[in-house]
């Protein structure tokens, strides 16, 4: 068998993990081997993408390794057993902080040639991920109340402030597609990422506590979303299901989430665009 046939064997079957893992993380009873199966399939998928023939070199890839999982382990098993769902959602927004990297990366290798449809994928991926990041982060800093209150942060200019910088996210991103390969696109490009980074700390810092889960899953969603425009970008079929298989169970249990504690979800996802009925 040809490498290139073993490596996307591997993913449809990864894949297939993947969907069968989400399934049974549908009920207590069997949330721990859908657990399992799905990182079995994770971990089989990496596999064979570092025996791909265009990775020439393995040790930064082996250092982010190493050091993500003790990091990883040492926050697992510094968390209480009710903090991990806290935990899980900063841990998503990491993967979010990846895929803005990795769109950072792929336009400092290839400016030239990225055409209006590979700009507009870097500013997705770029984009949604940071959001997610930032929010992801800021989400997980309130519920823990660490360096930060747990109260909503609402004033009544703060929906006027998140929609400029939406509105400048766009307008960057306009300027960046029109010519990927000018002076001026490391500029645009590092400003929107960075107004990426604001715009997920204000959509989730006026909501309540009560709406954080909620949108821990709308940002696990974005960054979902972003790794699908990864996979587009490097032609890569499994990240691109993965990516939207994340994306669609998370705005599902945001929706499932919204319906059982009550809450609306043009709130959770209009966060600080909305004008507050009471502001500070």
């Amino acid at each position: 068998m040809e490498l290139h046939t073993l490596i996307n064997t591997v993913y449809l079957l990864s894949a297939v993990t993947f969907v069968l893992g989400f399934k049974l993380m549908q009920y207590p009873a069997t949330v721990r081997q859908g657990n399992v199966i799905s990182a079995v399939g994770m971990a089989a998928a990496v596999i064979v993408t570092l025996m791909d023939a265009r990775v020439e070199r393995y040790e930064y890839i082996l250092t982010g390794l190493v050091a993500g999982t003790a990091a990883g382990l040492y926050a697992v098993s510094r968390a209480p057993l009710s903090g991990l769902p806290r935990l899980t959602g900063l841990f998503n927004g990491f993967g979010g902080l990846a895929c803005g990297l990795v769109a950072w990366s792929e336009f400092h290798a290839h400016p030239a040639g990225q055409g209006l449809f590979g700009g507009l994928l870097l500013w997705l991926c770029a984009v949604l991920g940071y959001l997610a990041f930032s929010g992801s982060a800021i989400a997980w800093a309130r519920t823990q109340a660490w360096h930060m209150s747990g109260d909503p942060v609402r004033f009544s200019w703060l929906h006027y402030l998140a929609k400029a910088v939406l509105l400048l996210v766009v307008v960057t991103g306009i300027m960046f597609l029109r010519d990927t390969f000018a002076p001026g696109a490391y500029r645009y490009f590092a400003l929107f990422s960075l107004l990426a980074l604001l715009l997920g700390a204000l959509i989730v810092l006026p909501l309540d506590s009560a709406g954080i889960p909620a949108a821990n899953y709308m940002l696990n969603g974005y960054a979902g979303l972003a790794a699908c425009s990864a996979g587009f970008i490097f032609q890569n079929m499994l990240l691109v299901g993965a990516g939207a298989l994340v994306a669609a169970s998370s705005f599902r249990l945001m929706l499932v989430m919204c319906k059982a504690g009550g809450g609306s979800v043009v709130a959770i996802l209009a966060g600080s665009f909305q004008a507050p009925s009471g502001s500070k």
